[in-house]
């Protein structure tokens, strides 16, 4: 089965919203929707959209920053979801090729992700994409807490 790869436009929130609520396990607050639409806007972000049958079945949302450490420009996965029943059908590899062109016409040294260490089927994913651990930690200090 071949997905169509294309940008995702505002009005596809609606359409995405189960994909992101499986991939945050319905933890979607009231300021998502208005998040996706800087992503489509595309000026430091790109959201892409695979289609089957004009079914959405998958969704990429990536980001791009200078970053000191690589002395220039990175892109950052933010979100990759397939639809579970239309896992392992080359659909997130096909999203990624697209991201890898984005970001190479954006001039990015390195593509960065973050996946949850419980989620080995993630891991391995991006390590068949040639992707490497990263030996850090990640440290976060959540702004929105009442501690902070």
């Amino acid at each position: 089965m071949i997905a169509k790869i294309r940008k995702a436009k505002k009005n596809d929130y609606s359409a995405c919203l189960p994909l992101f609520e499986a991939l945050y396990h319905g933890d979607i607050g009231p300021s998502f929707q208005q998040i996706f639409k800087e992503f489509v806007k595309g000026n430091n972000s790109t959201a892409l959209i695979a289609t089957c049958l004009d079914e959405i079945v998958g969704i990429l949302a990536g980001s791009f920053h200078l970053d000191i450490d690589w002395e220039g420009r990175i892109a950052k996965v933010d979100a990759l979801v397939v639809q579970r029943n239309y896992g392992r059908k080359g659909i997130g590899k096909n999203l990624m090729n697209r991201f890898l062109e984005e970001s190479k016409k954006r001039n990015c040294r390195a593509i960065v992700c973050r996946v949850n260490r419980r989620n080995i089927a993630a891991q391995r994913f991006f390590e068949g994409l040639s992707f490497e651990k990263a030996y850090t930690y990640e440290f976060i200090l959540d702004l929105q807490c009442k501690y902070a």
